[in-house]
């Protein structure tokens, strides 16, 4: 299956690698079962977020696999519903980090196919793993893994820039009008800059370009 890229997808995969060349490495590359069609998959939902602590830190590296899922045709479910329909459920959150599991939750949430995201290294050097679950069987649809290297000199405008390419694309192919791209631009620019417990303005454009790469190489819808 040959993957087409729009054109916006296509200026955004060179304006992240023009903004992070001078201080970050980034790697990656993935496989998908090529006897299954996506076309299929009308709901998915991003069930699993593990290797990295904090409700949201993993709430935010959600968004930026639904944002990169909706880029592709997918309709992801909100990662507030999905944790509210898993509570009712009483069903935990380590039931979720296996094939098996992630299927199981996956036919509660009446979704097609999961999405279950580890990141076993999280610091300078940030790798990251993902992987596409089919509800039905709990076979692995699709499956990548990369690594981001980058230095501590990335600055608030940096984060800013990627959250702002990326919500504004996303928004634009959502809303459909220049609107949607404003909407968008304005909520990924303000996502550039995370305090608190959530991921470090540094952290994020790493998992963000780390995100981009991995879908790269998932099938569009």
């Amino acid at each position: 299956m040959e993957r087409l890229f729009a054109p916006s997808k296509i200026l955004l995969i060179a304006l992240l690698a023009m903004m992070v060349t001078a201080c970050a490495s980034v790697s990656g590359s993935g496989q998908y079962n090529q006897t299954y069609d996506f076309s299929s998959i009308e709901r998915t939902a991003v069930v699993s977020v593990e290797g990295i602590g904090g409700d949201a830190a993993r709430d935010q590296i959600a968004s930026m696999f639904n944002q990169a899922l909706l880029g592709l045709g997918y309709s992801p479910i909100e990662r507030s519903q999905i944790n509210a329909v898993l509570e009712e459920q009483d069903f935990s959150r380590s039931a979720v980090t296996s094939a098996s599991g992630a299927a199981q939750a996956g036919r509660i949430l009446n979704v097609d196919s999961v999405v279950l995201v580890n990141l076993p290294e999280f610091g300078d050097n940030m790798s990251m793993s993902a992987q596409m679950i089919d509800v039905e069987d709990g076979t692995i649809l699709w499956s990548a893994s990369g690594s981001a290297r980058t230095g501590a000199d990335m600055t608030r405008r940096a984060g800013q820039l990627l959250g702002a390419i990326g919500g504004g694309i996303i928004g634009a192919e959502v809303g459909g009008d220049s609107t949607g791209a404003v909407v968008g631009g304005v909520g990924g620019a303000v996502g550039g800059d995370i305090l608190g417990d959530r991921l470090s303005k540094q952290r994020q454009e790493q998992a963000a370009v780390l995100v981009d790469q991995l879908t790269q190489s998932l099938p569009m819808r």
